[in-house]
């Protein structure tokens, strides 16, 4: 844990145009061919103009069952146009609860919009590489709105 707080030190003091932010997020869709829906605060450490790294921590429902999500993500800036962005998000979020465990590992398209230089909305769309449903892994292909988060985004 230490190393990890002294290479992010290093990061923060080496790049200037780097940026801390937090967000929340809400998430509705399908998981295991159930309707859920989650919320999940992050934070984030903008690195440079195009690239952005953070987690977040949530929880979520799924009929009546009650989940946990943790979501790592790397986030790299395709295009802008200083008020719009189109990102591709690589994360590996995982769902945890008592009766079932599900993971997504991919690519995420995202679209972001600066309202102003501290706060910015967004909005993902489906995904690229693979599910996990209680061990049975399948591909996931497709934007798609039966899995959409948005987002509301501060950076200081």
């Amino acid at each position: 844990m230490k190393k990890l707080i002294m290479i992010l030190t290093l990061v923060c003091s080496v790049n200037a145009s780097a940026q801390w932010y937090v967000s929340g997020t809400a998430g509705i869709g399908y998981l295991s061919d159930r309707f859920q829906m989650d919320i999940r605060p992050s934070v984030g450490y903008e690195i440079n103009d195009r690239w952005a790294a953070g987690f977040g921590l949530g929880m979520g429902v799924q009929s009546s069952d009650g989940f946990g999500v943790f979501d790592p993500f790397v986030r790299f800036n395709c295009w802008n146009n200083g008020k719009l962005f189109v990102d591709a998000k690589a994360e590996a979020k995982v769902f945890v609860s008592g009766e079932w465990n599900a993971a997504n590992i991919g690519i995420v398209p995202s679209l972001r919009y600066a309202i102003n230089d501290h706060w910015q909305v967004s909005g993902d769309f489906g995904l690229f590489g693979v599910q996990d449903n209680d061990g049975d892994w399948s591909p996931a292909f497709g934007v798609t709105a039966t899995n959409a988060e948005f987002s509301v985004i501060y950076k200081f």
